[in-house]
């Protein structure tokens, strides 16, 4: 069984000093515990909360703003911000009035909606993407020129093992999923000039997943709480976000003081499709243990392989 630190000291001290980091979702299970741990680590934070419910209703500056009081009861440095990451230049703007720098961006912010897919509408399905994929990336494009000016910039975007396939969360996978070519493809706009973008897709028993829960044992629940934390994500996101961080443009699985790496590959395409009859039976050689599989890194990397289909 593993130890489990003190939730507030995740990293070392000045590991982020003179660096200031945007955490949206900041006052949520695994936000509230990074803005701490950034904080604890000498960044000037910027917790952000638009202090809504799991479904996106509601809104409230309570949350952000009690984050943020905590972390300078402890002698550090914060400022709440609650605007809605559906105005993500109003968020960029308090690190700027504030701190007159931006160095990382943590997009945790996240909404979810149950329902089978015939039940989530159109309307649903656009808001949640809004927030958990548009809001993602608008904050970024708002920060990215003054990581251009800097030659630095770390960026931390969250998906989510449902990318695997979960029922009754169509909007939700959606919104995720999208985050996959958005992450690699600001990666290598971002490489020039010293700005890393990765994602994570963390495991915390947060409010958002409460209703996927309920069917399991009591005794079961408690031990999934104990082990998937908040703070159980903390430090591999930490490691990513810091200034010696070379890696870029990947996918990581988090929780229980675990890391993984999602992979996103291609099987080696097969000749000789000209029928669909030809085609019925090439497509299950695609599915062998044999096949040649390669994980491209840009759409060039992809399309020398697919030319060598054998």
């Amino acid at each position: 069984m593993i130890e489990t630190p003190d939730p507030l000291s995740l990293t070392s001290k000045d590991a982020f000093a003179n660096k200031t980091v945007i955490v949206t979702g900041g006052a949520g299970s695994i936000g509230r515990p990074l803005c701490i741990a950034f904080a604890r680590a000498g960044a000037n934070v910027v917790v952000n909360d638009f202090g809504s419910d799991a479904n996106g209703v509601g809104s409230s500056t309570g949350p952000a703003g009690e984050v943020a009081e905590e972390i300078r009861e402890m002698g550090y440095v914060a400022v709440a911000d609650t605007h809605s990451v559906t105005e993500p230049e109003e968020i960029v703007k308090t690190a700027i009035s504030f701190f007159g720098s931006i160095h990382v961006v943590i997009n945790n912010a996240g909404i979810i909606h149950y329902a089978p897919f015939e039940k989530q509408s159109p309307d649903i399905i656009r808001k949640i993407f809004e927030v958990n994929a548009l809001g993602a990336v608008s904050i970024l494009h708002y920060a990215w020129p003054y990581f251009q000016a800097q030659k630095y910039g770390r960026v931390i975007n969250f998906i989510s093992d449902s990318i695997f396939g979960m029922p009754a969360s169509t909007a939700y996978v959606l919104s995720r999923g999208a985050i996959l070519g958005i992450n690699r493809t600001l990666a290598l706009e971002g490489k020039p000039y010293n700005i890393t973008v990765n994602a994570v897709g963390p495991t915390s028993l947060s409010r958002m997943v409460v209703d996927l829960i309920h069917d399991i044992p009591p005794q079961m629940q408690e031990a999934m709480k104990n082990t998937y934390t908040g703070e159980s994500n903390v430090p591999p996101i930490l490691s990513l976000a810091h200034e010696s961080n070379t890696v870029t443009g990947e996918f990581f699985n988090t929780g229980g003081y675990t890391v993984g790496r999602f992979v996103l590959g291609s099987v080696r395409p097969k000749q000789g499709c000209t029928t669909m009859i030809e085609a019925q039976k090439v497509i299950p050689q695609l599915f062998s243990s044999s096949c040649d599989v390669k994980e491209p890194l840009s759409i060039q990397d992809y399309l020398a392989f697919r030319a060598s289909a054998g």
